[in-house]
Parts: structure tokens; sequence; C-alpha cells
């Protein structure tokens, strides 16, 4: 027969488990917390910010501190607490590991949490999945502008777009320096939107453009997602033809619903099944490519149009 003081010291431990696995799942802000050690918060001025870091977690290693603002995770921007929530239940379901962009005393610095992370055995109670963001979610949800001394002309904005995916010399050689870049150019498109210096067709004109760009962002990330799974050095190109994975609620399935164009990259769909989810297959290389055409394609008839219309 069991020894009681062992079975009520056993009970205590398990009750303290639980309940500090509890509090740390208490909301998306806290996703995942008990495997990364990190939780995030709402910035004031928007954004995610890192709110808390555990010692001795997978995401002191990885060297995040609280106050990090999260400027880009894994493929996405991150704007409320259920992009970090997602972005945290993908990674442990595919056991990657998790990408940061964070801003830290006025440079930006990439950071990853481990895929060890996910090998953490916790006791956890079961909480209901909040509702997945969507790249229309995050382009309804635009970055802050930027401070109210900051200058933005209309000729910078679209000038800056040019630069994301220029139709020769390619764009920049790594995807954070593109999600960088592509974050300050929609600050500055946020910026006019609030200044109300441009007129709303041309506001929707340039957030047209920024969404293609947003959407190759995501494209990328798949990418460079499967590079990292296959061990691939990034001086070996990337094959136009080749696949990587996808699922259902994922940001590719959406970029895929919002630009049908985009099914022309998809090989496989993803499935639902009584067990569980099947991935798909698309080849990111490819719509990574045709939603930077359709950006420039854009981005021209909008600055032809604009020049017509100074005329």
């Amino acid at each position: 027969m069991a020894d009681p003081r062992r079975l009520i010291v056993l009970a205590t431990v398990l009750t303290t488990v639980l309940l500090t696995a509890s509090t740390h799942a208490a909301g998306p802000c806290d996703e995942g917390r008990a495997q990364t050690g990190v939780a995030v918060e709402v910035a004031p001025d928007g954004g995610l910010a890192v709110q808390a870091v555990d010692p001795d977690s997978p995401g002191a290693e990885a060297g995040i501190v609280a106050g990090d603002r999260v400027v880009q995770l894994n493929a996405a921007v991150p704007r409320a607490c259920p992009d970090w929530a997602r972005a945290v239940r993908d990674a442990r379901r595919e056991r990657k590991a998790m990408l940061l962009l964070v801003e830290r005393g006025g440079r930006a610095v990439p950071l990853a949490v481990a895929a060890r992370a996910w090998e953490r055995a916790v006791a956890t109670a079961a909480v209901p999945a909040a509702e997945p963001p969507t790249v229309r979610h995050l382009v309804a949800s635009p970055p802050p502008p930027l401070p109210e001394n900051a200058t933005v002309t209309l000729d910078e904005v679209t000038g800056g777009l040019g630069k994301l995916a220029p139709a020769s010399g390619g764009p920049n050689a790594r995807l954070d320096t593109y999600r960088h870049d592509l974050v300050a150019v929609e600050r500055q498109i946020e910026t006019l939107a609030t200044r109300r210096a441009v007129p709303p067709d041309v506001l929707d004109g340039l957030r047209t453009v920024a969404g293609y760009y947003e959407a190759a962002a995501v494209a990328w990330g798949s990418e460079d997602a499967e590079r990292e799974r296959r061990g691939q050095p990034r001086h070996i190109p990337f094959r136009e033809g080749a696949t990587a994975p996808y699922f259902e609620d994922s940001d590719v399935a959406e970029a895929i619903e919002r630009f049908p164009f985009l099914r022309e990259a998809v090989v496989r769909e993803p499935q639902s099944g009584r067990i569980g989810e099947s991935a798909g297959a698309w080849r990111p290389r490819q719509a990574r490519t045709l939603l930077w055409e359709r950006g420039r394609d854009e981005l021209a008839r909008l600055t032809a149009w604009l020049s017509a219309r100074q005329q």
C-alpha cells in the first residue's frame, strides 16, 4: 500500500504545477509560457512587447528580455496577443523554432527560441484556443503611425515600396531585413492616413501594394522554414518548384484565400481528418515571385496615375 504521506506530497506538487501552468495559459499573451518562458503584452502605442521572461527558460536562453518590442514573429507582423498565441501554436505543432525580430534600444535584434522548447514536459489544463488572426486581420490592423515630428512624403512611401521588390537586382537578401523595411513603409502609410495627407483612393492604392508585399513575407517565411527543416545552407538557391508544407489555419492558407491567383503555387491542399490535420503543400518561391510581380504592377499603375493627376 502506498505511503499516505508520499501521496499527499505528490498531490501538492501536482496541484502547484497545474496552478502555475493554468496561470501561464490564462490568455493568448501567455500562450506557451510554460514551455518558452515568455509572456507578451500589448504596447501602449500598439503592437506587442515582451512583458516577462522566466529565468532558465528557452526564451531567456534565446536572449529575449522584458521590454523588447516584437517587430516580426516568424512570417507575420504581430499586432495583438492572438498573433503571438497563433505563432506559438504553429511552432509547437510543427516542432520548429520561433524566429523573432525585436526592437531594442533603437536597433533590430534577430532572435530564435529553439525547437527543443516544445520538448519541455508541462502539466496543463485544457484551455480553449483563441481564434487565430488571418492575413486579412493583419491588413485591417495596421501598425502605429510615426511620431508627430516625423516627416513623411508620398514620394518617400512610393519609393520605399519600390525598393522592397525592385524589377532588377532583387530585394533584400534576408527576410528579417525585408520585414523591417516593410514595417517601416507601412508605418509611413499609416502616418499619411492619420494626418490625412493623401486622398482616400491614394491611401487604398498604397495599402494594396503593401498587402502584396506582406503576403510575400509569408511566402518567404515558409521558404526559410522549409530550408531550416532540410538543413539547406543559405548559399544554395531554393528552387522555384520546391515545395513546403502548410496547414488550414496558417498565414499561408489565409494568403492563398486572400489572393486566389496563389492557387497556381498550390500542389496539395491540407485535409482535416478524425485523427488530425494533414499538411498541404505549396511552392513558396513561386508564390513570392507572383506576389512581387503583382505588387510591382500595382505600384507602377499607382505612380503613373499620380503623375497624370499632377499634370
